[in-house]
């Protein structure tokens, strides 16, 4: 049997190939786990649980021992039964953090909404990584530090034979300047586009540079043969952007923490 959509995009948190060489995985039949020794949340994160009820109180503290340090996620999908897992997430310190909706939309499908003024350009160098990585500072109000080397790293993911990885950038047309940018991580083998860090900076909102990312990615997916599109998209944040933006929803998936004990 195939798998649906909801299947689909938890198969995506799968796969670790973007992890950084200073992370490590744990994967077991039952358990799936990031760990780093930096405190970031998506590299100290579970992306898959199976295992039955009484293994996960065991499961909990071992995680919890190896995120000892760390802010530590735990990512609980509407593909598996839930009481159990939260039931043991709460008894080990964690809570729910935030709520997330899967969407998707069948390249086929999707319909461009229309925007004037825009062009979207592929991160194929050095000087477009830095637009995008400077839009998504702003539009999501975070300073994030590149050292050289890591941009050169993230470039290569982009432009290498086989990328993993496509991002695009939306200028003005008319002064160049980058208005808009987003990712998304391939996978051929699921025939699917993983939407990311899609996002405008302030003062473009309502000017249809989204709209333009958006499209750019899912004609890329359409290029590369895929059937469909999707992401995690919070609630009260971009769930309602992107429903207008044509995506189905198709499931849920919330993310439980236990804070970092490096925070007083």
């Amino acid at each position: 049997m195939d798998p649906t959509p909801d299947e689909i995009l938890e198969r995506t948190q799968w796969d670790f190939f973007w992890l950084p060489e200073d992370a490590e995985v744990c994967d077991r039949p039952e358990i799936l786990y990031a760990r780093c020794e930096r405190d970031v949340p998506y590299l100290n994160a579970v992306t898959r649980t199976r295992a039955p009820a009484a293994r996960l109180p065991a499961l909990v503290r071992e995680v919890d021992a190896a995120h000892a340090a760390d802010l530590s996620r735990w990512q609980v999908p509407s593909t598996i039964e839930t009481a159990p897992l939260e039931a043991a997430l709460e008894a080990g310190g964690y809570a729910p953090a935030y709520e997330n909706i899967a969407h998707v939309v069948e390249v086929d499908a999707y319909r461009v909404r229309a925007s004037s003024g825009i062009l979207t350009r592929p991160v194929d160098s050095l000087d477009r990584l830095r637009d995008c990585t400077s839009v998504s500072e702003r539009a999501f109000g975070q300073s994030l530090e590149h050292t050289e080397s890591e941009l050169r790293d993230d470039l290569a993911r982009c432009t290498e034979p086989g990328a993993r990885v496509h991002r695009c950038v939306a200028y003005d047309e008319s002064t160049g300047q980058p208005l808009a940018s987003g990712g998304m991580s391939l996978f051929p083998e699921l025939g699917f586009g993983l939407l990311w860090a899609g996002g405008t900076v302030p003062e473009a909102r309502g000017r249809g540079a989204y709209s333009a990312v958006v499209a750019a990615r899912v004609t890329r997916a359409r290029e590369l043969g895929f059937r469909m599109v999707g992401l995690y998209a919070r609630v009260g944040n971009s769930a309602p952007i992107v429903a207008r933006q044509g995506f189905s929803r198709c499931g849920r998936m919330v993310c439980w923490e236990r804070p970092s004990p490096r925070v007083p």
